[in-house]
């Protein structure tokens, strides 16, 4: 029997302990909290993001022999969950083993923005997971231009901000996000435009000519909201210039 076989056979070990820490880790007051401000269907423990972090953490530190396949199915299994917390230990359990985000896994990834109906589960996937794997094989920018089509906003939303990393450190396919951009930029969404504003204001941290120059291109027809988050770095006489109205 493979080690991998038998580590597979601890997987409700694993999730056992998890549960236990989950549980333990939360807080009642915390949970009603999460839920009224996220919006959630699920259940909540109560725990924090940074709780979630150190519970991965500990499992990476304790499981350095860890493979693929034992990952994978545990992040299968604790996205199966009810419980919003542990929706989330998933997404950080493969933060913390960048080695398996890799081009194979984006289908799950994609299954994933798609059950997710809360813009924290999103932002994870797109930005922690989605933006690894980009950075490591631009044939993964084929998912990005399919989800960019798509009726779902959230998934429309991780079309562009999957590369909010690499934009910040003057990296990324900036065509790719400018394309998706202008086709959304009269979106009547809130969370899409905020998500092009965002976007734009990394961009403008390496390249703020060319933030302003996209600004300026959608300017009649983008929200104000896009605008003022899309030019907050900007130098103030082109912020000026983007938000006088007509």
């Amino acid at each position: 029997m493979g080690k991998e076989t038998q580590s597979m056979k601890a997987v409700p070990v694993y999730l056992s302990i998890f549960r236990e820490k989950m549980e333990s880790g939360g807080s009642s007051e915390r949970a009603v909290q999460a839920k009224r401000y996220l919006k959630s269907p699920f259940k909540f423990f109560g725990t924090s993001l940074p709780y979630a972090d150190k519970v991965a953490k500990e499992f990476r530190k304790e499981n350095p022999g860890a493979g693929n396949e034992l990952v994978i199915e545990l992040a299968r299994k604790l996205w199966a969950s009810q419980y919003h917390d542990e929706k989330r230990l998933a997404l950080r359990l493969l933060q913390f083993f960048p080695e398996f985000l890799d081009i194979g896994i984006v289908p799950m990834l994609e299954k994933m923005l798609m059950e997710s109906p809360t813009w924290d589960l999103v932002d994870d996937i797109a930005i922690h997971l989605v933006g690894a794997v980009l950075e490591k094989d631009k044939k993964a920018y084929a998912f990005l231009k399919k989800w960019s089509k798509s009726e779902n906003f959230w998934i429309k939303r991780a079309s562009l901000i999957s590369q909010i990393l690499m934009f910040r450190k003057g990296e990324g396919d900036r065509k790719y996000f400018y394309d998706f951009a202008e086709r959304m930029a009269s979106e009547k969404e809130f969370f899409i435009r905020k998500a092009i504003g965002w976007c734009i204001r990394e961009i403008s941290k390496a390249d703020p000519e060319a933030a302003f120059d996209f600004l300026m291109r959608i300017k009649d027809r983008a929200s104000g909201l896009t605008l003022r988050e899309g030019s907050k770095r900007l130098p103030e006489r082109q912020r000026k210039l983007l938000l006088k109205k007509p």
